[in-house]
């Protein structure tokens, strides 16, 4: 492992925001130098920056960064959880800003708050505000047992819930926990929800 004193004798751990960005545009110059026609395409039908930024960490662990085998399982294992991350919160589209779910439910920015807080409404980060996926919201309402669904979840990860909500589940014939709420399962949606991430424990 690198010594304190190596990592500043590098520039890591140390550096400006100014110096921090120039490394990254660096390190991205490198990988495209090295990545050759079929990975450069790779990065130019990339879906968004996050998912630009996976792929070129694909590339960087191929081409310019040599890590032992052990390393390289680690790597690819959490480049798959990126990858599904990025794919989740492209599932949850549409999003709603606040102000929008303000509207449709007829209720004020508190009360969505609130609602946030107590588990009751679905919130993503984005920046430094949040947006609300549509899938939560039906003919101007929440979706019945979606707000007791979220709370019947033992995780405070978002993208645990959005996988939950999201993925289609062989209990649910493999039908995702939203389609099924949209035809009235309820309570086989919050008897899963209850379980969730406790299979096997």
């Amino acid at each position: 492992m690198a010594t304190p004193e190596v990592l500043e004798e590098v520039g890591i751990g140390t550096a400006s925001p100014q110096a921090t960005v120039e490394r990254g545009t660096e390190t991205i110059r490198s990988v495209v130098s090295k990545a050759g026609e079929s990975g450069i395409h790779d990065l130019q039908v990339s879906l968004n920056e996050v998912d630009f930024l996976v792929k070129a960490a694909q590339l960087a662990a191929c081409t310019i960064v040599h890590l032992d085998p052990t390393e390289q399982r680690l790597h690819k294992a959490r480049l798959r959880g990126v990858h599904r991350m990025v794919e989740l919160r492209k599932l949850a589209e549409p999003v709603l800003e606040s102000g929008e779910v303000c509207q449709l439910l007829g209720v004020s920015r508190e009360t969505v708050r609130k609602k946030v807080d107590r588990r009751q409404l679905l919130a993503l980060p984005k920046g430094g505000d949040r947006v609300f996926p549509a899938f939560q919201f039906k003919d101007g309402a929440v979706l019945n047992g979606f707000a007791e669904a979220l709370e019947a979840l033992d995780t405070e990860s978002v993208f645990s819930v959005l996988a939950f909500f999201l993925s289609p589940n062989e209990d649910f014939e493999n039908k995702t926990a939203i389609q099924m709420l949209e035809s009235g399962e309820v309570e086989t949606v919050l008897s899963e929800a209850r379980t969730y991430l406790k299979h096997g424990s």
